[in-house]
């Protein structure tokens, strides 16, 4: 079994203005960093992927990186269910 540290979570990761121009050589800095890259959203200069938690500085360090933000899970109840 993998420790909580060892267990991949999943990161938002937005870059600079100037860096989304060449997300593409972003991507691949970051996988060299250990981002398993899941999608590219070229036009929000956004890069959605799974690392360890411990790895976020490394990412962080990639140039052009202005934010890396863990990803959040959002659930509404259905509407008939007793707690809205």
């Amino acid at each position: 079994m993998q420790s909580h540290r060892e267990e991949s979570i999943g990161w938002i990761i937005t870059v600079d203005e100037k860096s989304a121009t060449h997300l593409d050589d972003v991507v691949v800095e970051l996988q060299a960093a250990g981002l398993r890259v899941n999608r590219v959203l070229t036009s929000l200069g956004m890069i959605n992927g799974r690392a360890r938690e411990d790895q976020w500085e490394t990412l962080a360090a990639v140039d052009g990186v202005v934010s890396v933000d863990r990803e959040q899970e959002h659930r509404i109840s259905p509407p008939d269910a007793d707690v809205q």
